[in-house]
């Protein structure tokens, strides 16, 4: 009996480390999104909407664990001095397929207003390279969103 009860306590634990280390991915992605958002040093309603939905779509959560993750990706973004931690959690998680998936949404959160600023430029090169994709597919995929999204 007490073997399988410990056996339950390690199932579970291995769960909850999965459920953890995908908590830890969503924050990370949303704090990248953040950022993006941020880069302008403008956070405009229109930006705040679009990653609140594409958080939502994407991570299939509800209005109020979005709301949630998105509050802790916020947290998380004014103590960091740095982007490497979330990119590098991000890199080293996902497949590059996935990676280039949060670079388009990166560029999406980026033109949700119309307008790229220069700083919003930078930092997409930046996070391309944290996040180890080539500049041809980072370009390729600036230029789908573009596209995409009419402008």
């Amino acid at each position: 009996m007490f073997k399988s009860l410990s056996q339950i306590f390690k199932n579970d634990s291995a769960q909850d480390d999965t459920h953890d280390e995908q908590y830890h991915l969503r924050v990370a992605t949303c704090v990248l999104l953040l950022e993006a958002a941020h880069a302008d040093d403008e956070f405009s309603d229109e930006e705040c909407k679009t990653i609140e939905s594409m958080v939502g779509v994407r991570f299939n959560l509800n209005e109020t664990e979005t709301r949630e993750l998105l509050e802790l990706a916020h947290k998380e973004r004014a103590a960091s001095s740095d982007l490497y931690q979330f990119a590098r959690l991000v890199k080293e998680s996902f497949p590059q397929a996935r990676r280039l998936a949060i670079v388009q949404l990166l560029w999406e959160v980026v033109y949700s207003d119309g307008i790229l600023e220069a700083h919003e430029d930078a930092l997409m090169h930046k996070l391309g390279t944290l996040l180890g994709i080539r500049h041809e597919d980072l370009m390729a995929v600036k230029v789908s969103v573009r596209k995409k999204m009419g402008l």
